[in-house]
């Protein structure tokens, strides 16, 4: 994948306090958008490949040089919010949520490693919480170097479209794909309902077309009518939407969502892959 960079001939440094600041940051990549709020415009993108994987004890030193090479992120704005992508996860329903103890509910899901810092955001659409780990150091970094920001999972951006993107009138399910490098968090929606949200280790085309048809066998999906609907760096895996249709008879890959508008310079960019960065401006 290569390094991408767009910026509106709009965009001015001095007012970015009336704008919106949002990153993404995984081992392998890190990107950022830019939204002009008084028109929910987005108007600046950046992406950066890494040459290897970034170690998480790792990651603190890097993200300071990041943010410290790019005079767009020194700047203060108005707001900021940080996706830190990691396929680790647990989403816990608000009712029985505790905020007192956020590891115990990692019990039987996942090891901890020792430098993380549990993290928990609500998401309103299906009224739970998810909770994620983060490297403390990392997290101390980039709020320190940030004002204003806020940290999430990209389970928020991703179930809270995949939600409003459902339709209640309807008894066909969709299954949606948000691909990363080495990963792929799936969701599966109906009538508005969340039915299953998690992330799966992929090595390759074949890994994930295999997760993607085991959802649609575990939850008795017709693959003439459910949709699955992708996003993200689908390009690293090569023939994936060829492989899908030979199965599947409705393979859709996103657009910008419409509830923005973009930069005429985003016309240069390819649309799935900046989700779910995009639709982390709707998170609170």
């Amino acid at each position: 994948m290569r390094n991408i960079a767009v910026i509106d001939e709009s965009f001015d440094i001095e007012l970015s306090l009336t704008y919106q600041l949002l990153i993404q940051y995984s081992n392998r990549n890190f990107s950022f958008a830019i939204q002009d709020t008084a028109g929910m415009k987005f108007i600046a993108y950046k992406c950066y490949w890494f040459d290897s994987p970034v170690p998480r004890q790792k990651q603190a030193d890097h993200i300071r040089n990041i943010i410290n090479s790019d005079s767009y992120l020194t700047r203060a704005y108005q707001s900021v919010n940080f996706i830190y992508q990691t396929p680790v996860s647990v989403l816990v329903p608000s009712a029985l949520f505790r905020k007192d103890s956020p590891g115990t509910y990692f019990r039987f899901s996942a090891a901890l490693q020792p430098e993380d810092k549990i993290l928990f955001r609500k998401i309103p659409a299906i009224d739970a919480f998810v909770l994620f780990p983060i490297p403390e150091d990392l997290l101390n970094q980039a709020g320190f170097m940030l004002q204003n920001v806020q940290f999430f999972h990209q389970a928020s951006p991703l179930i809270e479209d995949a939600i409003s993107g459902s339709r209640s009138d309807t008894d066909t399910a969709q299954v949606f794909a948000s691909i990363n490098s080495g990963s792929a968090d799936l969701l599966v929606v109906k009538k508005e309902k969340l039915l299953l949200y998690n992330s799966f280790t992929v090595r390759n085309t074949e890994d994930l077309v295999f997760f993607i048809l085991y959802l649609f066998e575990q939850f008795g999906l017709a693959q003439e009518e459910s949709p699955v609907i992708l996003s993200g760096f689908i390009e690293l895996y090569p023939g994936l939407t060829e492989l899908l249709q030979e199965y599947l008879k409705q393979v859709v890959i996103r657009r910008f969502p419409k509830a923005f508008s973009y930069s005429e310079s985003f016309g240069e960019l390819v649309p799935h892959q900046l989700l779910p960065l995009l639709n982390l401006s709707r998170c609170e």
